[in-house]
This record gives structure tokens, sequence and C-alpha cells, in this order.
């Protein structure tokens, strides 16, 4: 006699050692919220998911036949294999997955480097024309830098030690505005800066450097903040 959906729920939710109350905990990481409740009815078959709720169950539950496993259906490529076939198959696909020439999209591990331009700060210094300086060089971007960002800059100075050091290559986004407490690449009367936004003044972080104070008649302009 056939398994009913609940009775399969319930099975497949005992093989990976879950609760009723973590199965429901999970769905809601799927915007699905219910009791562990409506999981006992589910199970005992006094209620059914809807299809949402259902496929949030399987993804959860490591179903990727369903016919197979709530109907006992042979159809699809696992047709006429048993479950340790399967499983076995299963293996094989796995394998395939590492090869890019069998992967559906191989040129997803193959994208362009991101690239963006890279600014020396000392000669940077400019009325505005930050990013239209011609002294910059073309860099790949590191994986852990945020993809907001829209320049790099190479520090000038220990005026921002610990955190920045002599030399290193920071990741700005470009942007007119910053927080107060907010670190981000500033132009002061024509020269340049990397430092802390203060209550109207700019602010280093290593204490041998004393803040820049920002009067009504300085010229300032934002060039973004450092993202990484």
């Amino acid at each position: 006699m056939k398994k009913t959906i609940g009775e399969t729920l319930a099975e497949l939710r005992k093989a990976k050692k879950f609760m009723q109350k973590d199965v429901a905990m999970r769905l809601a990481e799927f915007g699905v919220h219910i009791t562990a409740k409506t999981i006992y009815n589910w199970e005992k078959d006094i209620a059914q998911p809807n299809a949402r709720q259902f496929l949030a169950l399987c993804d959860i539950l490591g179903v990727d036949d369903v016919l197979w496993t709530f109907r006992g259906v042979h159809r699809g490529p696992y047709a006429g294999l048993n479950q340790a076939g399967r499983e076995k198959a299963r293996g094989f696909v796995d394998i395939l997955f590492r090869v890019d020439e069998y992967r559906d999209d191989p040129d997803e591990q193959k994208q362009a480097p991101h690239m963006l331009c890279l600014y020396d700060l000392p000669t940077s210094a400019g009325s505005g024309v930050f990013l239209d300086d011609s002294a910059f060089e073309m860099i790949e971007v590191p994986a852990y830098v945020r993809s907001d960002a829209d320049f790099a800059l190479r520090v000038s100075g220990d005026s921002m030690e610990p955190l920045l050091q002599d030399g290193q290559v920071i990741f700005v986004k470009q942007q007119e505005t910053l927080e107060i407490d907010e670190i981000g690449v500033f132009g002061v009367n024509g020269d340049s800066y990397v430092k802390k936004l203060g209550r109207g003044e700019l602010i280093s972080l290593n204490p041998s450097y004393g803040p820049i104070s920002i009067g009504d008649y300085d010229s300032v302009h934002i060039f973004g903040k450092v993202v990484g």
C-alpha cells in the first residue's frame, strides 16, 4: 500500500532528524509562517500544504524527485532505478556539476573580472574633478569587495592608522553625502583626504594628527564613502 503524502512527509522529516518545530522554523526562512501543529496536521493527512508550502518542504527535506518520492512513479532520468541506484546517479550528477563543460551556464564560473580605476591619493587632489584625473590604473577587484564600489584609492600617509595603512588600497562608493562618523574621501580647498566625518571637521584615526576644521568659506567636496 502506498504511503500518503502526510506519511511520506513524516518519514522524510524523521530521516533528517528534525522535530516538527524544526521544520516550522525552516519554513519561516522561505516566508512560510506556520506552527508545529500545522506540520502535525499535514503529517496526519488532516490538512495538506498548498503549492508554495509544499515546494518549500521539498527543499527543506531534500526532495529532488517529487513523483518518485510521493507517488512511486518511475519517470524521468531516474526511471527504473531503485533508491540505491538513484543515490548513485545523484553522485554522478554532483561530479558533473564540478566540470564547466557540463554546467548549464559554464560562463557562470568564468565571468570577466570586475575592474575598477585605482587612483593615487597624492596625484588625485584637484578642484572637485577627482574621477576625471588621468593618473589611475585599472585593477581587478577582490571577491570580498562590495559590488557597489565605484573606484579604488591608494592611501598615502599614516593619519588613518590603525584602520588604514600607508599604501593600502581602499574601495569607495561614489556619493555626495555622508553620515557623521562615516569614513570617506574629501576634497578641501583643492587637497584630497581620506578621513572620518565629524561635526564641522574631518577626523584622523591616528591621534598624532589633529582634526581638519571646516569653515564657512572652505570649499568642501565629498567624493564618496569608503566601503572596503
